[in-house]
């Protein structure tokens, strides 16, 4: 007869990870009555991967504990992730040998340094438990500080358990000095000998899976470079933008700096939960872009595990350790703190008048009368300024590396004070191709425009996008139809009429609505 394992559960030759969930916790998990894993058809396997698995099940529910002790006003228990020493040993023995590839791999001066053979007698006195408390803090006080932070140890300072942890880290160090040794000469063949790695590995085969898998060296940039190509083919979802692809290789940056290493399948729940915590406790950061930054590391995250068909995280083949993360909750901002004055924007526009700059002329006067993004009105060409029946309208294209926020094309009216600043006029004037060289940079330059020359010492104002948009969509309350105002400032109203219609007679309509646009000057 098999052996039982618990939180195995077998139905028709399929294997799962179960947890029920307590009775209190369940609104906070959609009122679940129990959590399932799949593990598989092979029991051997299934038996291998459950620990794992039920790790991962007991990290969601520790998140429903959160959530219900936070919602009674009660203190949050801390250490909800604790490990086993010899977890924590090789935890640590996994994360310096990653630290010490990327190095390697970044910069070549780091192979021909010597390493520090010194520490060797050091840490061998740690092993032996010759170190004082003192002399052991000043060694690994940090590091279990660090392990402390990620909530697998409640060890204190001065205590039994934080000695026995500390003189067992030291075989963590003394392994990665030997690793290091010998990879300076090349063998990278080299294995744990100490027995309280050597037995952490074995007691924990998936660990050992995983750190062999072929996806264990993939970096968080190889990922997002994949992403690209195959969204470029129509697969995997809609392409991003520069600006979007930019944006998550700083955050990417920001996370491998945190975490000292650029490799995806090596990241932890505990490592982004550290990660969030001390953004908000250095409180630089508004809650609503360190959501934005945990966000983009888990849809990277995901992105590969797609990519890795379930591999890169094989214990959770349809999930990553970013899906348990609790967000924090952003906060709601009065819209008036995100749209200029009318004293303001008219500030701005009589200034825009003056600059000699093509960009800087006619961009601030375009999205204060359409209610355009900044970026959907640098790629225009001349070709996308035309008239239908008397009324002159601007293409705001989609393809061709141009992208709107719904990724549909729109075509908005031209406004009566573009026509009556001589806008229609200046484009007529201009040779065919695009009517702002230079498109890809000039957000950014308007930006610095704008605080150098627009507004010098000012740091009380939105950028122009929320500025001008704000102000415009407050401008189109002048009895301008519900569906035109979303049309023309190119918002989805969630219906399946948002793609039908396109016609030159829909067109001549929405210029009437239009009309009904006050000017700002």
């Amino acid at each position: 007869m098999p052996a039982k394992h618990r939180h195995l559960l077998d139905r028709d030759g399929r294997f799962f990870a179960r947890i029920v969930i307590p009775k209190d916790l369940r609104p906070f998990l959609d009122n679940k009555h129990e959590l399932r894993e799949p593990l598989g058809p092979d029991r051997r396997t299934a038996i291998a991967r459950l620990a794992t698995a039920v790790a991962g099940l007991q990290a969601r529910i520790a998140v429903a504990e959160r959530k219900a002790r936070l919602a009674k006003g009660e203190a949050v228990r801390p250490g909800r992730y604790l490990l086993p020493v010899n977890e924590i040993v090789l935890r640590r023995y996994n994360d310096q040998l990653a630290f010490d590839s990327e190095i390697r791999n970044s910069d070549a001066r780091y192979a021909n340094m010597e390493p520090d053979d010194s520490l060797i007698p050091v840490y061998r006195d740690g092993i032996a438990g010759k170190l004082s408390d003192e002399s052991l803090r000043m060694l690994l006080g940090d590091v279990i500080e660090r392990y402390r932070g990620l909530g697998n140890t409640t060890a204190e300072f001065g205590t039994t358990e934080w000695r026995t942890l500390a003189q067992a880290l030291c075989v963590a160090e003394l392994e990665i000095l030997g690793r290091v040794m010998e990879r300076h000469e090349g063998d990278f063949t080299g294995k744990p000998e100490h027995p309280v790695l050597v037995k952490a590995i074995e007691s924990d085969p998936v660990a050992a899976e995983v750190s062999e898998s072929e996806y264990n060296r993939l970096t968080f940039s190889e990922i997002i470079e994949e992403q690209e190509r195959v969204t470029k083919m129509g697969l995997g979802g809609f392409e991003k933008s520069e600006a979007t692809l930019k944006k998550y290789r700083q955050t990417v940056y920001d996370f491998e700096r945190f975490r000292r290493s650029k490799y995806a399948a090596t990241v932890t729940l505990e490592e982004g939960e550290a990660w969030r915590n001390a953004m908000l406790a250095e409180g630089k950061l508004s809650r609503k872009t360190i959501r934005d930054k945990l966000a983009s590391i888990r849809a990277i995250l995901a992105w590969g595990q797609k990519q890795c068909r379930g591999k890169l995280f094989p214990n959770t083949p349809s999930k990553t350790p970013f899906e348990f993360l609790e967000m924090p909750n952003a906060e709601v901002k009065d819209s008036a703190e995100r749209t200029y004055s009318l004293k303001d924007a008219r500030h701005f526009l009589e200034f825009a008048r003056t600059a000699t700059r093509a960009s800087f002329r006619w961009i601030p006067w375009i999205i204060a009368h359409t209610g355009a993004r900044v970026n959907e009105i640098t790629p225009l060409e001349k070709r996308d300024v035309f008239e239908v029946e008397g009324h002159w309208f601007i293409h705001i294209r989609v393809g061709g590396g141009r992208t709107t926020k719904t990724r549909k094309a729109r075509k908005i009216p031209v406004h009566k004070a573009l026509v009556a600043e001589g806008f229609l006029d200046w484009v007529k004037s201009q040779p065919d191709g695009r009517l702002f060289p230079g498109h890809k940079d000039q957000d950014n330059n308007l930006r610095e425009w704008i605080h150098e020359k627009v507004f010098p010492g000012r740091n009380d104002l939105p950028p122009p996008n929320h500025g001008f948009r704000h102000l415009f969509e407050d401008a189109l309350f002048a009895d301008v139809s519900h569906k035109a105002a979303l049309y023309i400032t190119g918002r989805s109203s969630g219906s399946s009429a948002d793609d039908y219609g396109g016609s030159d007679l829909r067109l001549i309509e929405i210029a009437k609505q239009m009309e009904k646009v006050r000017d700002i000057l």
